[in-house]
This record gives C-alpha cells, sequence and structure tokens, in this order.
C-alpha cells in the first residue's frame, strides 16, 4: 500500500509533514479502561490549566486553504468540545483513547484508518477526481467539491477538509487486524515528528498488541512512501499506567448506588449510570465532621455506597473535616453551634477510623479507601484565596436557607463564619478534584456549593448524591445532635435492643438504609409488611443484620440471644407491671415521668446521665432521645415496666 502527498499541496503548504505508523496484527477488542483512565487525567489536567482554545498553525492553515471557519482541525475540536461542555469524551475503544491523547499532549491532528478497508493507494491533496465521501451518520454518499482538501483512496473520500472528519468507510472496528496512522504537521522537525511517532507507538504497543510497528516520514522532498519499505520500531518504552484500575461494572451494583436510600442525583441518575458504564475511574469522597466522639448509624448510610463504589474500582476518599468541625456545620440549627477547639475536634476524631472500618476497606492492597483531613488544605489557605471563593457566592444564596430565615424571624444571630461554612466544604471538592460527593440530603446545599467550585474552577461537572434521612414516626432526623441515634459504639448488645425499639414503620427504611440488603430484598420486606408478617420478626431480622454488618456475625448472634432471653424472661417467666402510655413516641424523660418511673424530668435525666435507664437491654445515654413506646420493656434502676 503506498501513501503520497500530492506535490501541489507543498506548493502551497511547504512545511507540511506527515508522520505515519503502520500497525499489524492488532488487538482492539480488548478492555479499554485504562487507556479511557489516561485520556480522562489529561484532560482533567487541560481543563485546569486552559481557558480558552487558542488558535495554532492548524487554524491559519485551514483558512488558508478555504476550509469554513467553523470547521477546526480535529485536536482542536477534541479540545473546544472539553472546554466547552462538563461532559468527558466518549471511552470508544483502546487505539482512539490512544490517538485523543497524543492529540491533546502534542496539539497535532491525528487520523488512524482500517488499512484493509482501503481501496488501492492513498493520497493527500485535492479531491480531483471529485471522489465523494461516506459519513459516519448516514448509509448515503456526500459530494465532495474538487478544491477540498482531503485524504482519499481511489474510490472514496476517507477524511474530509484535511484532518478533520473521518468518514465512515475505513474507521476501526474491535475486528479491525491492519491499521495506519497518519500524524499531520506543520512548521516541526523530523526528530519531533519521530518523538510523536515514538509515543504513539509506545501507547499501540501496551493497548492493542501489534505484532509488528513500522514508520515513515512524508514530505516536500519524501512525498511518497510503501508500507512495504517503513522502518520497524524495535524498542519500546514502558507506558505509565500507574493508579489506573480496571472498573467493574456490575449492574447490581451500579443499580444499588443510584437507586437504594438516594434522596437525589445531580445532575440526574440516567447520567450517574451511564458515567459508571463509561470505563472512567472516579474520584469520590463524603465528608464527616468530629464533632462527637463517635460515628453514628446514620453516617453508615452513604458509607456503604462509598464501599460500593470501592468495589467497582473506584478512588474512593473519606474525608474527616478537623478543620470544618471547628466551624460547625450550620444545617438545620435554629441557634449556632458551640464552636469547638482544635484539641477537643482532635479528640473526638480518634475513633472515626477504625468505626468506619467496619464497613469501608481501608486496607484492600489494590484499592483501598483512603482517609483524608480537610485542614490539610483549609489550614493553609490565605485569606486573599478566601475572598477569591466567597466572590464565586453571593449573600442571597446563603440567607434563604432556611434554617437562617428561622433565625432572622426569632431574632437570633447568624454569626458570619456559618455564612463561610458552604464554601469550606465546597472547597473539599476542589482540593479532591473529585467527580462524585455522597452526603445526607441536609447536606445538599454544601454539596452545591463543591458543585459550583468544580464548575468554576475546573470545568466540569461533580456529581452529587444525596441520601434519605433516618427519621423518626414525626419526620425527625435521628443524629446524635438530636440525642436519639445509634452509636457505633454501642455494643452489640445495644444495638440490638435499639433497633428493637424502632417503630414498626421504621422497619422498611432500616433494611434500606442502614444495610447491605439488595433492593430486591428492600421490596420483598415491604411485600411481607403489606401481607400483614409479625413486624417483630421483620425487626429481630433486621436488628441481627444491622449488629452483623457493624461488629460481626457471632457478635449478631450473641446479641440476639441475650436479647431474646432477656426479653423473654422479663416479659412471660417474670410477671411485670404492665402500663399504657398516651403517645407512640415520646422523649425518654417524659416517658419516665409519666410512667411514675421518676418523680421529675431532672431526676430522669440524672438517672439517664448515670446510665440507670434501659429500653429493651438496650442503655439509654442521651436524654434527649426519642423512644418508640409500642411493646418495650424500661428499666430505670432496679424497677421494670412492660409499656403497651
Amino acid at each position: 500500500m503506498k501513501l503520497r502527498i500530492d506535490p501541489r499541496l507543498h506548493q502551497q503548504f511547504p512545511t507540511l509533514k506527515v508522520g505515519v505508523l503502520w500497525l499489524e496484527q492488532i488487538t482492539n477488542h480488548s478492555n479499554s479502561d485504562i487507556s479511557y483512565q489516561l485520556l480522562c487525567r489529561l484532560t482533567d489536567s487541560l481543563k485546569r490549566t486552559l481557558k480558552d482554545a487558542e488558535n495554532d498553525k492548524w487554524s491559519e492553515a485551514f483558512a488558508k486553504a478555504g476550509i469554513p471557519s467553523e470547521i477546526t482541525p480535529s485536536h482542536l475540536t477534541l479540545l473546544n468540545r472539553l472546554l466547552s461542555s462538563t461532559s468527558s469524551l466518549p471511552n470508544i475503544s483502546n487505539a482512539v483513547n490512544v490517538i485523543n491523547r497524543i492529540q491533546l499532549i502534542h496539539g497535532v491532528p491525528i487520523g488512524i484508518h482500517d488499512a484493509d478497508k482501503t481501496e488501492g493507494s492513498v493520497t493527500i491533496g485535492e479531491n480531483s477526481k471529485e471522489l465523494n465521501f461516506l459519513p459516519r451518520e448516514s448509509q448515503g454518499a456526500e459530494g465532495v467539491s474538487p478544491s477540498e482538501i482531503v485524504y482519499a483512496d481511489e474510490k472514496n473520500v476517507i477524511t474530509r477538509n484535511w484532518a478533520y472528519k473521518q468518514g465512515r468507510k475505513t474507521l476501526l472496528t474491535a475486528e479491525s487486524k491492519n491499521a495506519f496512522i497518519v500524524v499531520d504537521t506543520l512548521d516541526m522537525s523530523d526528530s519531533k515528528v519521530e518523538e510523536i511517532l515514538e509515543e504513539l507507538a509506545n501507547n499501540f504497543n501496551a493497548f492493542v498488541h501489534p505484532t509488528k510497528i513500522s514508520k515513515g516520514i512524508m514530505n516536500s522532498k519524501y512525498n511518497e512512501i510503501n508500507t512495504d519499505d517503513l522502518s520497524e520500531i524495535k524498542k519500546f518504552k514502558r507506558v505509565s499506567i500507574k493508579g489506573c484500575k480496571t472498573i467493574s461494572r456490575n449492574p447490581e451494583i451500579i443499580d444499588r448506588i443510584v437507586e437504594k436510600a438516594v434522596e437525589e442525583v445531580l445532575p440526574s441518575r440516567e447520567n450517574l449510570k451511564s458515567l459508571l458504564n463509561s470505563g472512567r475511574r472516579l474520584r469520590v469522597y463524603q465528608g464527616f465532621d468530629p464533632t462527637a466522639p463517635t460515628l453514628h448509624i446514620g453516617h453508615t448510610v452513604m458509607m456503604r455506597k462509598l464501599e460500593d463504589f470501592r468495589k467497582l474500582g473506584h478512588e474512593v476518599f473519606m474525608l474527616i473535616g478537623d478543620f470544618t468541625g471547628r466551624i460547625g456545620d450550620p444545617t438545620d440549627k435554629g441557634a449556632a453551634r458551640r464552636k469547638l477547639t482544635e484539641k477537643e475536634v482532635l479528640e473526638n476524631l480518634k475513633l472515626y477510623k477504625e468505626q468506619a472500618s467496619s464497613l469501608l476497606n481501608m486496607n484492600d492492597k489494590d484499592n483501598p479507601v483512603t482517609v483524608v483531613f480537610n485542614n490539610d488544605w483549609l489550614g493553609q489557605l490565605r485569606f486573599a484565596e478566601i475572598v477569591d471563593l466567597a466572590s464565586e457566592f453571593t449573600v442571597q444564596q446563603m440567607i434563604k436557607r432556611d434554617m437562617f430565615q428561622k433565625r432572622l424571624e426569632n431574632d437570633k444571630p447568624i454569626h458570619l463564619h456559618e455564612f463561610l461554612y458552604p464554601l469550606m466544604q465546597g472547597f473539599d471538592s476542589v482540593a479532591l478534584n473529585v467527580d462524585i460527593e455522597l452526603g445526607g440530603s441536609d447536606q445538599l446545599f454544601n454539596m452545591l456549593a463543591g458543585r459550583t467550585l468544580i464548575e468554576k474552577l475546573y470545568k466540569k461537572d461533580k456529581f452529587v448524591v444525596s441520601g434519605k434521612l433516618l427519621t423518626t414516626n414525626e419526620g425527625a432526623k435521628m443524629g446524635k445532635s438530636e440525642g436519639n441515634m445509634i452509636m457505633l459504639s454501642d455494643s452489640p448488645e445495644n444495638i440490638f435492643g435499639k433497633v428493637m425499639a424502632f417503630s414498626d414503620e421504621q422497619i422498611l427504611g432500616g433494611f434500606e438504609l442502614l444495610t447491605n440488603s439488595s433492593i430486591d430484598k428492600v421490596n420483598e420486606v415491604e411485600r411481607k409488611l403489606k401481607q400483614g408478617k409479625n413486624p417483630m420478626e421483620l425487626k429481630k431480622e433486621l436488628a441481627e443484620i444491622v449488629v452483623s454488618e457493624l461488629k460481626g456475625n457471632k457478635a449478631a448472634t450473641r446479641a440476639k440471644e441475650y436479647f431474646e432471653g432477656v426479653f423473654q424472661k422479663m416479659s412471660v417467666n417474670v410477671e411485670l407491671e404492665t402500663v399504657k402510655v398516651s403517645k407512640s413516641e415520646m422523649n425518654i424523660l417524659d416517658l419516665m415521668v409519666e410512667t411514675g418511673l421518676s418523680k421529675s424530668k431532672s431526676e430522669a435525666r440524672r438517672l439517664v446521665e448515670q446510665d440507670s435507664v434501659e429500653v429493651n437491654q438496650g442503655k439509654i445515654v442521651n436524654w434527649k432521645s426519642q423512644i418508640n413506646t409500642k411493646d418495650i420493656v424500661l428499666k430505670v434502676g432496679k424497677r421494670t415496666l412492660r409499656i403497651l
């Protein structure tokens, strides 16, 4: 096969050089995730460092050749697409990923063709024979003007407008075996062209595994080459693919990520599914502010998703907010949080990594979850940088938040540092350069702040996945601040008992939010509840699963046996006094006073703080706890009541 440059083209463009690679017996149908990840790393870097695609010598050449101004060379088309869109380049194949990456690195147009689909020699020059063009998106041929500069074989135009648009005829497919690559250059030395060819050869050797690679250069002096006479490249450098992972597209895990326990996905669930199936390795994180000395079960809802992302091969970060924890998140707070000292925050976070390791694999040798601390970057910001970040937001955006409106109505102060909290959390996304942030639905405003900054600074879209919240019957959030939460520091028996204190209405949400149960399992529980299945049995199953996933199977078995044995003894073998109360859910202090187990709320609070109060064998450690009062055993000191 011959490739040639029409001599008349060199009369107009004397510095034109075309580098040629010839690849034999390639394999283009293997997994393309690794080559795609290398491409994505480059495009992320370009988005961060370039604001506008600058014209180069090829744009000038296009204008000189009379090519319409809206048409740009292929490498600038790629760059313009990156800088004007929040989407990634598609993951087409290993060969195309390599081509796109080298085009963007060196700023030259590159084309790749299936050599077995060409008919005769290939010429670069004006379309003097008036050959037709077969576009990709159409079955019919298009006419090409005689003056248009093209790549053409003896029957058809295979690339229009020089190095702009490849046709359907010679497109590379998974079945292609032999290929030729053309690199168009202007005002470039032979050594630089050879460097680009060498880099292409190294990448092709790594990703499409040809049995032989040959190279050649056409210029004004040597305007024709025969593929049989090309010089063979015999030495290859190792292509660095450090940090690239094979990405799983397990449909069960992807569905669980997108659907289970999810309140909202931005920009959309469909876009997230598409991204998870793209082969791109994503950077995913969730933040945890150490405002208490232990994590609670509400934190585990999205932790399970972090682990799912890790299982798929993505890069996962558990961020501990040792800086933001000192500010205090104002979300849903009717008054400003007490500002914590650095010492208090460091004391609080001591158990976080150990507790999270029950759900997150931090020791996997191939792809562990990485723990990071945001004081490492937030603590280093200069005031000028903070002002620059603050300029991306308005006071109106902040003041519209519900909790700030309520404080204004109640004439309660709003501190300036509370306005800065979303900005600081948003900068976490920038510092980690993440693709996805996870958090509870109450964190949506803060997560959107990060989405704004990522789009402004990195010119890409950050996905936000907000999770459903664990709530009481009245819809109030269960959390450490509210005093009604299961702590990860609780004993297995305590966790089991607290789950058994859930209302019947919380059973379904418990399976969805607090376990790794599949969507099918959650649907099965819903069916059983509707069919009249005994809620107590389902609640026991839920409690056992929760304890098993947090503390291990043996601990779950012991906790179940302990609960069943003690509860059965108290409710059946021992004659317990039975009382009824006025509400289905009550604060523990009100419950103790109404049942006569305490004379006053102050006494009740003291008993709670002395660890003298239990519900279903689980200790109550916070006097703010809300208790489901349906069929429970309440013990205060030596007195025990059964409440119906």
